[in-house]
């Protein structure tokens, strides 16, 4: 057993000498990745100052919003019409009265997922609106 226990420490610090250069290789494959999208998001600037202006929204939302719904919401009458389409709209299934399933539908799970969270930081900020707002709904 002792010949197996000394190959396994040969084999272990092989494998710890790689882990730094993986880790740099890492790191620069994602400041590449990084810097591609600052300047995929250069003309779009406008718009990701706009939703940064809401509280709970900060530069990766924004910009991961205008990924995922476009500059135009011309394309959404209202609202309500983009908060159907990310999927996030209680359903609304009722027979003789009775309320039956309120479950949400399938939609956009990674704009559902990033309007979540964004709600939920809006939900905990300061003296806003919103927070006020979430405060008097969860009462009930």
């Amino acid at each position: 057993m002792a010949g197996f226990e000394v190959i396994t420490e040969v084999h272990h610090r092989f494998l710890l000498k790689q882990h730094p250069e993986h880790i740099e290789y890492l790191e620069k494959a994602i400041a590449g990745m990084v810097v591609e999208i600052e300047r995929q998001a250069l003309p779009f600037e406008t718009t990701i100052i706009r939703w940064k202006s809401i509280p709970g929204i900060e530069q990766l939302a924004a910009r991961s919003l205008v990924a995922e719904i476009g500059a135009n919401m011309d394309q959404f009458p209202t609202a309500r019409h983009l908060v159907s389409w990310a999927g996030l709209c209680p359903g609304n299934h009722e027979s003789a009265g009775k309320r039956l399933s309120g479950k949400t539908r399938n939609a956009n799970p990674w704009l559902k997922g990033l309007m979540t969270q964004v709600a939920w930081a809006a939900s905990h900020t300061k003296d806003t609106y919103l927070s006020q707002q979430y405060r008097r709904l969860a009462i009930k």
